[in-house]
């Protein structure tokens, strides 16, 4: 356990040195909540999506579909997961290392979020603080699990570019956080109730936790999680 978080904590200091990571997880989050913020405020008038959540579940997508997954890609090719196992280390291990530091990336920005809105946008704070961040965890693992699955699958980082977009654009066009999701089609509207980030929307019901999607996402995280992590030790036996 003491060589787990010895791992994150170099893992999270080489985060903090690696310009790609910095982008896809603070200065292009924080970019687009600075321009877009005025336009999201009024979004949280005519949908009632809170503009610090929109903007946090926006982030949160960003980082688990588009900068996570290239991460765990990036390992496997330099190499990084056969030094795992010519140091006998669980294949698992990596998956969780990269889920545990993105996710924490992820709850320091929704934080910088949180608290800056009402004061730059005039965007009221949560009904209850701790269901809110509780809900912004919950969808940020589940999301992360997800990217962690799909990394699994892709070879080269190239090809993950564009097959990351298939779960990043739909989280943000059929969840609601852009625009009220009934005035999409059907079928659209079908394929949004199983994103993360439409359960994290529906998860909060006046300012309260609502057990069932508490369920549902806890229940979608560890099956993500199990099935990249069996997928990652097999990989690494045929290494």
């Amino acid at each position: 356990m003491r060589a787990f978080f010895v791992q994150l904590g170099i893992q999270f200091r080489g985060d903090l040195r690696d310009k790609e990571i910095l982008m896809v997880y603070y200065l292009v989050p924080l970019l687009f909540y600075a321009v877009m913020g005025s336009i999201m405020k009024t979004l949280e008038m005519e949908n009632g999506v809170p503009l610090n959540l929109a903007i946090t579940i926006f982030t949160l997508s960003m980082s688990a579909f588009l900068g996570m997954p290239q991460a765990l890609v990036k390992a496997r090719e330099n190499g990084v997961l056969d030094a795992y196992k010519a140091a006998g280390i669980p294949a698992w291990s990596m998956p969780l290392a990269t889920i545990v530091i993105s996710t924490l990336h992820i709850m320091l920005v929704a934080l910088v979020i949180l608290f800056s809105a009402p004061y730059l946008f005039a965007s009221a704070l949560p009904e209850s603080i701790a269901a809110y961040l509780l809900t912004v965890l919950l969808v940020a693992l589940c999301s992360e699990t997800l990217g962690a699955l799909l990394s699994c699958f892709v070879k080269k980082q190239n090809t993950l570019t564009l097959v990351s977009q298939c779960l990043f654009l739909p989280t943000i066009m059929f969840s609601g956080i852009m625009f009220p999701a009934d005035l999409l089609p059907k079928p659209m509207q079908w394929f949004g109730e199983i994103l993360p980030a439409t359960l994290g929307m529906r998860m909060i019901s006046g300012g309260e936790i609502v057990a069932q999607v508490l369920i549902i996402l806890c229940v979608m995280t560890t099956v993500f999680f199990l099935a990249s992590a069996i997928i990652f030790k097999r990989i690494s036996a045929r290494r």
